[in-house]
């Protein structure tokens, strides 16, 4: 097989973990019989750019050398996309005539390469070492060292040179990468923020990086199959006496988090309890305790280990893997990390090691003083052992030969392959172009249910737009829509009308439903909260409203609901097919989660917080007031924030100068608040079919602050908690005491946790992800709709009321928001009726014109003068 490999950088001009991985696949597969070339950037200033010669290395690599020392810059254009480069590597293939190009790294040779690779007809694989693809800084760190979004469209990092240009930047080389057959990551974690940031899952593969057999087994002491050799460091009887044996081998680069370890062992007590040595570091002052060392030799690996009990990882850069973390393990060192993902593959937290968030010298501190002062933790840690073996070169190169032949076959001729079909991807995408949500109802609803799946949409290139069931406009945006969604959408004439019109189409358009909760079926009379409060004409009004809904969903093809008790519910009782789309995290809220998380918190005690909205939540504060009131009890400094219409029990009266009563806020506002808090409540009354049908929002709109939950273990709380990780599920008052008495005790706990929910919040329920599923069930509905056609009459007797089109009548919340501007202004626009009624203004003066803007305002100031 003839081969190319494409790197950035090549060894022997820059050696490095990134730049000696394709340079070990390219000599292995030489030794198995392949022609292999290497097309790699070359970095000399006394050397004319764009520069070209060919060689062959001493294992009969062929090498072609490309001159690209003036655009290292992160922020350089040409960084990013080379046209003259992708013009000489076009012709160099057209040469070559490869059946397969692989490519590693491309920061300087700019991302066009992938697409000549495709057109030169081979097979093409990238392998994303590190996240150059969506961080033109590769590292997912920003300028001040400080961890930025995972999801870069959920962040607002200015990266090389601001955020907007990363964004365009970004867009420019998405339509570049889908060029590529197969995308592999080094690591299932680093897989993972590739998908959510917009990488084709179904292309995307883990290939872990493997080290030739020379390095496997550096000494005795660390065994190739991951098993401690005897007489191996773990072995010695000393760990518990003398000083605590830390390590650091990071060198002076920010990224690896130096400044922050010295931050963090500052604060540890001046007694001789630790030790810390600092590889490569010579040149730096370092406080009392640390030793400023010069970088040790790959040969020299075995007998640094056996010195130290402790390895220590604070990079705030995310890390797509970590042989160093393996090697250390398998040593029988203990190893303390950040959560910059690839180190956490081979650090199970309390088994092997401990892990921190990044960036925070005081949770690093608090893990260092905890094994300093306990000799016991660090020897049980140590104990631990490699739980993720070190993969050899030899594997690593069978698996990539495979994948080759897998993708050259799929190319050639019928084969049993996994690599996706791009025809019949393109053929079904192609379908669901334009997709037109139709809305009842406004606030917070309306946007997890309509804004964001719309937003996610247009991600993935479809042109989705949100209106109102009274709009005029319904009629013309319906006959081109390829899928119609009506999300709370009550019965009426016209939308009985406009639903036939769609069944009329010669193309099988479908009608979805959505609604996100359980309001759908009259026959749950007398199991509904909070009715108690309306008079006996507003819930016979009420119950009206649940059968014109159902009038509505009765016809369409398909349900689409937030949570698997709703579309459980909804398919027993209507018989439609029911496709999961859970709530997930919107750019906008992400972003202004990212700018609370960045304000310094207030000043003040221990705070726990609920943050109910309405007063139909009584019954649900009611489950967990009782542990409350013990840990108020026991924990005299601890004030409890309560937002919203919320009526408390008497035993919290004791506790009143404590408890901090504060207003429903804008959706803008609540990132901030949610901030101040160090442990959210989220409680459901149990064994009610309503409240196991309620998504789990209250955990992830904390989680994308970093505030850890207490949550009652309904079906999607335990779908987004793991327990004691992401959060605490608790069902009786001890469970609920004992939870969030633990979060408040423990620093580093609260901090953990609270990082890693923010992670899961981005990574399984951000945009880009959500976009593939609500895609996924548009696909399956339209397949409905298509193959079992129209759906037949039920026997339900419809419900529906006269509401014509009326423009006036038609504003929908605006959504997103505008872009750089403050975060009062961002409030006053979703808070204030000027504010939400702004854009459904400028269509009534679009669609109607002036006079009828005149009319309808005449209309609201009459009925404010009524009230």
């Amino acid at each position: 097989m003839r081969i190319v490999h494409v790197s950035a950088h090549y060894p022997p001009n820059l050696v490095s973990g990134g730049t000696l991985v394709p340079q070990r696949v390219a000599r292995e597969l030489v030794r198995r019989g392949h022609e292999v070339h290497v097309y790699a950037g070359h970095l000399d200033p006394e050397r004319e750019p764009l520069e070209t010669w060919d060689e062959v290395d001493e294992e009969g690599v062929r090498v072609r050398w490309v001159v690209t020392t003036p655009w290292t810059a992160w922020s350089d254009p040409r960084n990013s996309l080379n046209p003259d480069v992708t013009q000489d590597f076009e012709q160099w293939l057209g040469e070559v005539r490869p059946d397969v190009v692989h490519v590693h790294s491309l920061q300087t040779l700019g991302a066009g390469l992938v697409a000549a690779a495709r057109r030169s007809g081979a097979a093409v694989v990238v392998t994303m070492h590190d996240f150059w693809w969506t961080c033109a800084r590769q590292f997912l760190v920003a300028p001040d060292m400080t961890p930025c979004s995972l999801v870069v469209d959920c962040g607002d990092c200015p990266c090389a040179a601001s955020h907007d240009w990363l964004e365009a930047r970004n867009a420019r080389l998405r339509p570049l990468l889908d060029e590529a057959h197969v995308v592999l990551a080094p690591s299932r974690s680093a897989a993972r923020v590739m998908a959510a940031n917009g990488v084709d899952a179904r292309r995307l593969r883990v290939d872990e990086n493997g080290l030739p057999p020379d390095e496997l087994a550096v000494d005795a002491g660390v065994a190739a199959d991951g098993e401690r050799a005897p007489g191996a460091p773990a072995d010695r009887a000393d760990v518990a006496s003398g000083p605590l044996r830390l390590m650091f081998a990071g060198g002076t680069d920010p990224m690896k988090g130096l400044d922050v370890l010295l931050e963090a062992v500052r604060a540890l007590p001046d007694d001789g309890s630790w030790q810390l040595d600092a590889y490569g570091v010579q040149d730096r002052p370092v406080p009392r305790g640390v030793r400023a060392l010069p970088p040790y030799g790959r040969h020299e690996l075995a007998s640094v280990l056996a010195q130290h009990d402790v390895l220590v990882l604070p990079s705030v850069m995310r890390e797509s893997h970590s042989i160093l973390t393996r090697e250390a393990l398998a040593a029988g060192l203990a190893v303390v990390c950040t959560d910059t993902l690839g180190p956490e593959e081979a650090v199970h937290h309390g088994v092997n090691g401990l892990v921190v968030p990044a960036a925070d010298p005081d949770a690093l501190g608090d893990a260092l003083g905890r094994l300093a002062a306990d000799r016991a933790l660090t020897a049980r840690l140590r104990q631990g052992g490699l739980v993720a073996p070190i993969r050899s070169l030899t594997d690593q190169v069978d698996g990539l030969e495979d994948l080759y032949g897998e993708v050259v076959a799929g190319l050639t001729g019928p084969a049993e392959v996994t690599v996706t079909d791009d025809a019949t991807l393109e053929a079904e995408e192609a379908l669901l172009q334009r997709v037109l949500v139709v809305v009842g109802i406004q606030g917070a609803a309306l946007r997890y249910r309509a804004h964001l799946p719309a937003e996610a949409l247009r991600l993935h290139g479809v042109r989705a737009v949100v209106r109102h069931y009274r709009d005029p406009e319904l009629p013309e945006l319906a006959a081109r829509a390829d899928a119609v969604v009506l999300y709370r959408v009550p019965a009426t004439r016209q939308v009985a009308d406009l639903v036939a019109a769609i069944r009329a189409r010669p193309r099988a358009v479908p009608v979805v439903f959505d609604i996100d909760d359980l309001i759908f079926d009259p026959g749950l009379r007398g199991q509904v909260h909070g009715l108690h409060v309306l008079s006996e004409d507003e819930e016979a009004l009420w119950w009206r409203g649940v059968a014109r809904y159902r009038t509505t969903m009765e016809m369409c093809d398909a349900y689409i609901g937030s949570t698997e008790a709703l579309c459980e519910h909804a398919t027993t009782v209507t018989g439609l097919p029911s496709f999961r789309f859970p709530n997930g995290a919107g750019r906008d809220l992400a972003r202004l989660s990212e700018e609370a998380m960045r304000a310094p918190r207030e000043d003040g005690p221990p705070r726990i917080g609920y943050f109910s909205g309405t007063n139909t939540h009584d019954a649900d504060w009611a489950v967990v007031e009782p542990a409350v009131v013990r840990v108020l009890a026991e924990r005299p400094d601890v004030e409890l924030w309560l937002g919203g219409m919320l009526t408390t029990g008497p035993a919290l009266e004791p506790y009143a100068d404590r408890v901090r009563r504060l207003p429903m806020l804008p959706w803008t506002e609540l990132p901030a608040r949610l901030r101040q808090v160090d442990v959210n409540l989220a409680p459901l009354v149990l064994d009610n079919r309503f409240n196991e049908a309620k998504s789990a929002i209250k955990w992830l709109e904390a989680a994308l602050v970093g505030t850890p939950t207490v949550a009652s273990p309904t079906q999607p709380f335990r779908e987004a908690i793991t327990d004691g990780e992401t959060g605490v599920l608790a069902a009786t008052e001890d469970e609920w005491a004992e939870g969030i008495g633990r979060l408040l005790d423990d620093a580093l706990l609260r901090r953990r946790t609270g990082s890693l929910a923010r992670r899961e919040a981005l990574l399984r329920w951000g945009p880009h992800t959500q976009g593939a599923v609500y895609l996924d069930a548009l696909r399956r509905a339209a397949a409905v709709r298509r193959d079992v056609g129209p759906r037949r009459p039920t026997g339900w007797e419809p419900v529906l009321d006269d509401e014509p089109f009326d423009a006036a009548e038609a504003w929908v919340d605006p959504y997103p928001l505008p872009r750089r501007t403050t975060a009062a202004w961002r409030s006053a626009v979703v808070a204030t009726a000027p504010g939400r009624k702004a854009a459904a203004a400028y269509r009534v003066l679009r669609t109607a014109g002036p006079g009828a803007v005149a009319r309808k305002t005449l209309q609201v100031a009459r009925r404010s003068t009524a009230r």
